[in-house]
């Protein structure tokens, strides 16, 4: 009986195409209602600017959920339900030495694959900016700022990770196997479509390489450590005004 449990711990039921288009299509349309209604609206109404709207919002309205409702599809699928369980579960493991160099090595890439992608973008159009129109104005480095953004960090980065990889990529894999990586990489850059296409391109390193990193190394924490270097570093380049 322990070993069944342990066996369903670690190999979730499969799931397909449509059920996994229908999750990240639930949450994209959230993001495009807070893209498009809730920024504005704090905008209009309480007069916070978009970006500050964004991370209020964005927290509250997509991540947040995100991050609840991977938790609970997990601890549903648990027969032996327990923290340490829910742990196994979606593969949150310490960090090895392969898993730190997998995260530095795909950092490495995934920064010169998006670096090269933003050059040949910009050479073939000199006004080619991949960042949404909330993000366009860089607000500078204020304290309101970064303590708007702190949340958002956190939400985003455990939120994306434990849904997208803790969650469904195992039962991606018990349903596409070795490929599991491209359909959940692909779902996750369609996921941003309210941003519009140019962050999209400049997503696609990535929205790829992530899962596809993640899935070798049969641990979430990788992806936790990368997206978190890149959510960072993207913050930096927003109140910069480097990123626009």
């Amino acid at each position: 009986m322990q070993r069944m449990q342990s066996e369903t711990e670690t190999n979730p039921p499969p799931i397909g195409l449509a059920a996994s288009a229908s999750m990240f299509g639930a949450f994209s349309i959230l993001l495009w209602l807070t893209v498009m209604a809730a920024i504005p609206w704090l905008r209009d109404t309480f007069g916070i600017s978009p970006i500050i709207g964004w991370y209020i919002s964005g927290t509250a309205f997509v991540l947040i959920p995100m991050l609840i409702y991977g938790c609970l599809m997990t601890w549903r699928e648990l027969p032996n339900r327990s923290l340490g369980s829910l742990k196994k579960r979606a593969r949150l493991s310490a960090m090895n030495r392969g898993d730190v160099i997998w995260a530095i090595g795909g950092t490495f890439a995934i920064a010169t694959a998006t670096a090269a992608i933003l050059a040949l973008a910009r050479y073939l159009d000199p006004n080619f900016r991949p960042s949404p129109w909330f993000l366009l104005e860089p607000p500078g480095w204020h304290a309101s700022v970064f303590a708007a953004w702190i949340p958002l960090f956190v939400s985003n980065i455990l939120g994306e990770e434990l849904c997208w990889r803790g969650y469904l990529l195992p039962r991606q894999e018990a349903g596409f196997g070795r490929i599991a990586w491209l359909p959940n990489g692909i779902f996750w850059c369609l996921f941003h479509w309210s941003f519009g296409w140019p962050i999209m391109v400049t997503l696609l390193p990535i929205t790829l390489l992530l899962p596809w990193i993640v899935q070798q190394r049969q641990n979430t924490s990788v992806g936790i450590v990368i997206h978190g270097v890149f959510n960072a570093a993207g913050f930096i380049a927003v109140v910069s005004g480097a990123g626009t």
